[in-house]
């Protein structure tokens, strides 16, 4: 079978794919053996002008060259500047072998303009600022590090090891990671109470 024929298999998966993850995710399906005319499939597309029959981007030509280098089957959650309309991306790419030859790439690009929004109130709210514009292609971005700079933060204003506090200055700590708005996202109370060794239900006594 050759491999475009061998591709064409994939292209239901795109189908499949794009109605999980909704209308702010593209997938894409290229053939890499006409990297010219490489997409054979895609699904919620970006652009009107990236359809069927267009070939490959710069980025997507640095990906298949990165797999071939590294032996990798996939790469994921690499951030890049969308083609012409200035959104931050977050893509991840599956590569679709025969043997040791990559004859195909599965793509997700996800637009991360609502998430963006909502990591500048993020940033707002806990003090450390908006996403950095100059941001490189394979930096991630990610809130649970923001919120662990925070924490790190807060305790580092004690001169005592978090373990040793006193319960008032445990209270004072849990308190104002509260007022940074930490605690909203999942996971955070049982992060700190681990740092002050202390239970999840003290945590939730002192806040309130």
């Amino acid at each position: 079978m050759k491999s475009t024929e061998k591709l064409r298999q994939f292209i239901p998966l795109v189908d499949f794919m794009a109605d999980i993850l909704g209308p702010n995710s593209e997938v894409v399906l290229h053939d890499t053996s006409n990297p010219e005319e490489s997409l054979l499939a895609i699904r919620n597309s970006s652009l009107p002008e990236r359809e069927v029959g267009t070939g490959m981007s710069e980025l997507a030509r640095k990906i298949l060259n990165e797999g071939k280098r590294t032996g990798k089957q996939f790469i994921t959650n690499y951030l890049s500047k969308s083609y012409n309309a200035g959104k931050f991306i977050k893509a991840s790419t599956y590569f679709i072998k025969d043997g040791d030859e990559i004859i195909g790439m599965l793509g997700i690009n996800t637009d991360l303009s609502a998430l963006s929004e909502v990591h500048r109130l993020l940033g707002q709210m806990l003090d450390v600022g908006e996403i950095d514009e100059t941001i490189s292609v394979h930096d991630p971005i990610s809130i649970r590090e923001t919120v662990s700079t925070v924490i790190d933060q807060v305790v580092g204003a004690y001169d005592t090891d978090p373990v040793r506090m006193t319960t008032e200055e445990k209270k004072e700590v849990a308190c104002a990671l509260n007022d940074r708005g930490v605690f909203l996202l999942k996971g955070v109370i049982s992060e700190v109470a681990s740092r002050l060794d202390v239970s999840e239900q003290t945590i939730y006594r002192y806040l309130k």
